[in-house]
């Protein structure tokens, strides 16, 4: 090695423990922890000021209105009304509310509140909301299109009839498929019979 490499290592040498040295700390370790601590400290006076600060703000937020109740309760239906009026009340936020919900939050009932039995939990809550009735009833389709199940319709090409009359073709060729797996299926003939 050269004069100039040997001086270029020691030079690099000496700016790596100098930087070191500038840039550790001056204190011993036990006066670090207790800077720690302090650090620790401060964070928890800031939160509990945050949190003392969220529930003053609170005791201001607006009152819970049937309105709010009702959102909630779309989202929320197997939620009983006072569970989701106390939670309004904690948070005075539907959105908040909601957020607990689809978080999976526990929804407790008020303090002191006793809990409805299930089967009278539906009649507390007031009157079944007719969006949320299944309104889907069954139909007698050989009777809606006036099918004749003892009609012989396989002869017949469906290109040339009209809609009713293809409609009418379809209900039938179901029928004579469910007839003929009726035959054969012994577990779906009893579950027929029992309806």
């Amino acid at each position: 090695m050269d004069q100039s490499t040997l001086t270029f290592l020691v030079t690099i040498i000496v700016g790596f423990v100098l930087l070191k040295w500038f840039t550790q700390s001056d204190q011993h370790p036990s006066a670090q922890a207790l800077a720690g601590q302090q650090t620790t400290n401060n964070v928890n006076r800031q939160s509990q000021q945050i949190s003392s600060t969220r529930q003053r703000t609170a005791r201001r937020r607006r009152a819970v209105t049937p309105d709010m109740i009702e959102v909630v309760h779309s989202l929320a239906p197997h939620l009983h009304e006072e569970q989701i009026r106390y939670s309004l009340q904690q948070t005075g936020s539907v959105e908040e509310s909601v957020e607990r919900f689809l978080r999976g939050d526990e929804f407790p009932f008020p303090p002191g509140y006793r809990a409805p039995a299930a089967g009278t939990q539906q009649q507390q809550a007031g009157p079944i909301d007719p969006r949320k009735k299944n309104n889907i009833k069954p139909d007698n389709l050989l009777k809606k299109f006036n099918v004749d199940p003892n009609e012989d319709l396989s002869g017949q090409d469906p290109q040339e009839m009209d809609l009713e009359q293809r409609k009418k073709l379809l209900v039938w060729q179901a029928r004579k498929k469910m007839e003929k797996r009726l035959e054969k299926d012994i577990a779906l003939q009893a579950l027929v019979e029992n309806s």
